[in-house]
């Protein structure tokens, strides 16, 4: 289901020559029409989730005005088939109408997509339920209608930063949502799971069943960042104090739309449990702040040199200036930049291994289909909101991004 805008347009009834008359007749007769088949809509747009299904609904509201309009020239009873040159007649008012009722330029681009967004969802529905009652030539017209409307406003939504970011091919991002290894490690959880298990008041597995999970996936500290992940994206339920399959349990592995998803929302919370690990001013919580920034240099294609990583603190103490660095740093600033190093080298390599980061090339990368997943995980919201083009590390240049790291 294409991304809509969430926003309703306040559109007024457009400009016809159909008498009132005829209009009201013709739009009720359309709003019952299009009403017997909301259940089915909702269902369909939203995949039965409760929150998607008040949006589903909604749209409906933008369908039977719009489906009115292009009927309006149309004799006898009203149908599931919408004529591709009345579409392409009215369309251009009908958004005319949407933007002349937004507050500013913004939200009138910002509606308008939402109604070519709707009006995709609704010719989608109808064809891949069967209920289209025109010929698959008239079909791909009216596609070809929305899309190129679609096309003029810049696509249904803004491209946002990651637009600009290497994207997988389709054998990439399949093979990622069906073989990354941190999807291959889920599914042997989930089957290790099977019904259900006991897990304690925080959701989290026993003491003998985290030692039986570490079997299956090669360790404790692994089976237990996976855990809390999948709880977190809900493919494990732990209501009632027994955890079983959670809702996407089925689909994590496939390689459709589904699938995909669900592999991306558990990468995302696997790197989201990484880097928040600790409390702040801990060791762990600075090893989870630096870890952030590598992983949004990363994701930016601004990658660090993983020997910077794994020698911090080495230089300290050379050419007889340790008592300098230690003035400068504090006392054991080079042993806590070693200890340092090595957790993060620990992070890096078992992100490595779950298929979320890639060193190959001695660089901090995260794999191409891997990219929405960590950035979900890493880039703050106010950034990805932002007008900024380009990722600020906040160093004037490179030196200093490599002394401070």
């Amino acid at each position: 289901m294409p991304k809509s805008r969430t926003r309703k347009p306040k559109n007024t009834r457009p400009r016809t020559t159909t008498s009132r008359t005829d209009y009201e007749r013709r739009r009720r007769s359309i709003d019952l029409m299009i009403d017997g088949l909301t259940p089915e809509y909702v269902a369909w747009a939203s995949r039965e989730e409760a929150d998607l299904a008040g949006f589903a609904a909604g749209q409906l509201t933008v369908v039977k005005m719009f489906v009115t309009i292009v009927s309006s020239l149309a004799k006898g009873t009203p149908s599931l088939r919408l004529d591709p040159d009345h579409v392409a007649g009215f369309l251009p008012p009908f958004l005319e109408d949407v933007a002349a009722a937004a507050d500013n330029e913004d939200q009138s681009v910002d509606d308008q997509r939402y109604v070519i967004g709707t009006l995709v969802d609704w010719l989608t529905f109808l064809e891949e339920t069967g209920r289209w009652q025109g010929t698959a030539e008239e079909l791909e017209a009216v596609a070809e209608v929305l899309d190129a409307h679609a096309e003029a406003l810049g696509g249904i939504v803004d491209e946002g930063p990651r637009a600009n970011l290497p994207q997988a091919s389709e054998e990439e991002a399949a093979a990622f949502a069906s073989g990354a290894p941190f999807v291959r490690h889920a599914r042997a959880l989930l089957d290790w799971l099977g019904t259900g298990r006991e897990v304690t008041e925080e959701a989290a597995l026993p003491a003998d069943a985290l030692a039986s999970a570490a079997e299956v996936v090669g360790s404790e500290e692994r089976a237990q960042r996976l855990w809390e992940a999948m709880v977190n994206a809900e493919l494990i339920d732990t209501a009632g104090g027994v955890a079983r399959p959670g809702e996407g349990a089925g689909d994590l592995g496939g390689t459709d739309g589904l699938g995909r998803l669900e592999a991306q929302f558990l990468g995302t919370e696997i790197v989201v449990a990484a880097c928040t690990d600790g409390t702040p001013g801990t060791p762990d919580g600075e090893t989870a702040a630096v870890l952030t920034t590598i992983l949004t240099a990363a994701v930016h294609q601004q990658p660090f040199p993983l020997e910077d990583v794994a020698s911090l603190g080495s230089g300290l103490a050379e050419d007889g200036e340790a008592q300098e660095d230690e003035e400068e740093l504090g006392p054991g600033a080079a042993q806590q930049l070693q200890s340092l190093s090595e957790a993060l080298m620990r992070q890096i390599r078992e992100l490595e291994a779950l298929g979320l980061a890639d060193t190959a090339d001695g660089m901090v990368n995260v794999p191409v289909a891997a990219l929405d997943a960590v950035y979900d995980a890493v880039v703050d919201y106010e950034e990805e909101a932002g007008d900024e083009d380009e990722f600020d590390d906040g160093f004037d240049d490179e030196d200093e991004a490599d002394d401070q790291l």
